[in-house]
This record gives structure tokens, sequence and C-alpha cells, in this order.
């Protein structure tokens, strides 16, 4: 199939492509809504659409997470004790970098179940969690899906192997830095889990005796 070929079903079928968008958004933070907007450059897909799907998708995602995390956080911390830690830096992380962290986080590859299952463990607010969560969304999607939009747009003025390339680069960039910047904030938050989680269960273990 060629490249040609491939849009034109791509537009035949948009609403399918729509879909999967949708739930990719809702499981996961990776580089897709910045090809559909690569390909929207071209016309096979609306840019807006595109947009609008992927932040209805991940806001979807990050509320369940937010609320199966302040739901089922004690379910979740005695029957899978292997997640108990991620959980525990998650909320951590949460509270003490909400402000940097919840607006950011979608552009950290793995960061998008740890942050939205441990604000829901944490202290935080809904309503809180909702603006800044809300406000990371729309950067994140707006940010994922111009810019593929416009290097699309760069293919068409200039040999799109060379636009290809740019795209590739920045998102070889962009992962590089997000992963040494985890890397770094994991290292300062995960002693403070650590003693959050000790705290937990020995407050677990106190009330299982009282009980």
């Amino acid at each position: 199939m060629t490249a040609d070929e491939l849009l034109a079903w791509i537009a035949t079928y948009d609403h399918w492509v729509y879909a999967l968008l949708l739930a990719y958004a809702l499981a996961k933070t990776g580089p897709l809504p910045m090809v559909a907007g690569f390909v929207s450059a071209s016309g096979a897909l609306q840019a807006p659409v595109v947009f609008a799907v992927v932040l209805a998708g991940t806001v979807a995602g990050s509320q369940l997470r937010f609320f199966v995390g302040r739901g089922g956080a004690p379910w979740l911390f005695e029957r899978f004790t292997g997640l108990a830690p991620w959980l525990a830096l998650g909320a951590v992380g949460v509270e003490r970098y909400r402000l940097l962290l919840l607006p950011l986080y979608r552009f950290s590859k793995g960061t998008y179940s740890l942050v939205g299952l441990g604000a829901g463990a944490s202290r935080l607010p809904w309503r809180r969690f909702v603006m800044l969560d809300g406000a990371g969304a729309v950067l994140w999607a707006g940010t994922s899906v111009s810019l593929g939009f416009a290097i699309g747009q760069l293919g068409h003025a200039v040999d799109p192997r060379w636009a290809a390339y740019a795209g590739l680069g920045l998102l070889a960039l962009g992962m590089v830095t997000v992963a040494a910047f985890g890397a770094r904030l994991k290292r300062r938050l995960l002693p403070m889990a650590n003693e959050a989680l000790r705290a937990a269960r020995a407050r677990r273990a106190q009330a299982a005796m009282a009980g």
C-alpha cells in the first residue's frame, strides 16, 4: 500500500480512526496523536476533530485513574504489593509537586497511570485535580496534534523525508529530556514514598490489631 492509498483509506474510514484515537488517549499518552496531526495536514483527518477526540480520551482516562486510586488505594496496596511503592511514589509526587507535575506528566512516558492513580490515593481534592489535570490535558493534546500538523505542513513545503526526520528528531529529543527529568524527580521522591508506604502499612497493622 502506497502512502496515497493509505491516506485515502484513512479518509474513507476516518470515523474508525477517530474511535481508535479516543481509545488510545484513554489508555496512554504516546506519540499517536502527533501522527494523527501529521496525517491531518494532508486532509485525510480534521485537525480540530483529532484534538477534540484526543482531549476527550485523555481526560476520561485520567478521571478513571483518579477515582480508581481514590476508592481502591487500600485494596491495591494489599493485593498488589509490587504496585504499592509506585502508587506511593505517585501520591507523594502529586502532593509535593502538583502545580508542576499535573500539567506536564502526560509528556513523560510511563507516568499516565502512575500519576493518575497516585493523585487519587493522595489528599488532593478532586476539584483541584480537575483544574490542573484539565490544563495539562489541553496542553498535551494541543501540543501533540499541532506539532504533528506543523511537521505535515513542512512536508508539503520541503522534501517529506526531511520533515519526517525533523519530527523524529524532536520526538527523540523530547523523550530524552523528559526521561532525564523523570529519573531525577524519582530519585528525590523515592525516599519519601518509601517512608509514606511504611507509615501506611504501620497504620493498617495497628488497625488490624485493634480490630
